[in-house]
């Protein structure tokens, strides 16, 4: 994602020259810009042979220069400023490498050509660009590099080649919400005992890091999440990025906004002990196994914990309920009593989603999840 801000910083970039960019345009000419004029008649297994000597002849001709650079990067710490030849050496390497071992690199250039993706150069250099949206598009372009998620694959290629255009997206901090995020927390003491478990931190430690969470908060504005098709994100290095739910109903975003920062802080706290950007991408849930269902997403099983399910939608009685509630009720009371009155949306409803139908009698925010639950196929 990009803002108008970023814009100059674009500009700045025009002349850098770096051994991952030169890669990058290399994998533009041979590989992304011929997709295009590919004829149509071409086999799949024609299409999977001709790409795949073409990405290994790459590797051979980009892996040393790119090695080492991408190792530093790994084992930076995440607390250390972005270095800009480190990062682009570990993205491009991550792409080809991905593509590589990919099983379903055939079903890749399909979306590749659909998408009309022609510029990796110009992802990359926005993505460099980009200043409170950096943690988020680095995290978010590692995830996609994965290739192993064709369920997601289609919409992220349409979400990156977008990037490649100047789709500018608005951002703001969470300072208004901060005091009434605190004292939300205050009212519900069970959310933050949870929450120091997951990362076994003293109470003074445990609130700084909290409030150092929620004042790094990006929220972005909710088209361009839900082109990604989702609701927040925490990057690997803990930056959390919540969708700005903007209906004409101040409360309702309130809760929504709330619901997924309480998803999110859970992945924060389960990195906080992660030093180094590979220390974060390799942190590990647990399984956890809830009514014989296992579950290894840690802010899905909060979500289950205590709210009883993973909601698709909060309707207006819920959100009163989360926002206002003082009652001191047991993590399994609370739980039942939450998804008890979120069990329908009612007769009529205000989607926050694309393709949904609108109407007038009750309020509903519908729920798109996690960036980390959607890319690893927890959203079903």
């Amino acid at each position: 994602m990009f803002t108008y801000s970023d814009m100059q910083n674009l500009s700045s970039l025009q002349n850098l020259d770096t051994p991952a960019l030169e890669a990058a345009k290399l994998i533009d000419d041979e590989i992304l810009i011929h997709l295009r004029s590919l004829d149509r008649s071409i086999s799949i297994s024609d299409l999977k042979e001709i790409y795949t000597k073409k990405i290994q002849n790459i590797l051979e001709k980009v892996y040393p220069n790119l090695r080492h650079l991408s190792s530093i990067f790994w084992s930076r710490s995440i607390e250390d400023p972005i270095v800009t030849e480190e990062v682009l050496a570990a993205l491009i390497l991550r792409f080809l490498l991905g593509l590589e071992s990919s099983v379903e690199l055939e079903e890749i250039l399909g979306d590749f050509k659909s998408a009309r993706l022609k510029s990796l150069t110009n992802i990359l250099n926005r993505i460099i660009a980009s200043n409170e949206l950096k943690s988020f598009n680095i995290s978010a372009f590692l995830l996609f590099t994965d290739f192993k998620y064709p369920n997601t694959l289609s919409s992220e290629i349409v979400f990156w080649s977008i990037l490649s255009m100047e789709t500018e997206a608005k951002i703001r901090k969470f300072d208004e919400y901060f005091d009434d995020f605190m004292e939300f927390l205050s009212n519900n003491s069970t959310f933050i005992e949870y929450m120091k478990d997951l990362c076994r931190l003293n109470e003074d430690d445990f609130k700084n890091a909290l409030v150092t969470a929620l004042k790094e908060i990006i929220l972005v504005e909710k088209k361009h999440l839900e082109w990604y098709g989702v609701d927040g994100f925490t990057s690997y290095n803990r930056r959390i990025y919540i969708k700005l739910f903007n209906t004409a109903y101040p409360q309702i975003n309130k809760a929504a906004i709330f619901y997924v920062l309480l998803h999110e802080l859970c992945h924060y706290f389960r990195r906080i002990s992660c030093l180094t950007w590979e220390d974060s991408r390799n942190c590990s849930t647990p399984e956890t196994t809830i009514d014989n269902i296992p579950h290894s997403e840690t802010g899905n099983i909060f979500e289950v914990q205590f709210f009883g399910r993973r909601h698709k939608f909060l309707n207006q009685r819920t959100c009163d309920f989360l926002l206002t509630s003082t009652e001191k009720l047991s993590q399994q009371d609370y739980s039942v009593r939450f998804a008890s009155i979120n069990k329908t949306r009612g007769k009529i409803f205000v989607p926050l989603m694309r393709g949904a139908n609108i109407d007038n009698k009750e309020i509903v925010v519908k729920l798109s999840g996690c960036l980390i639950s959607k890319h690893r196929g927890y959203n079903n």
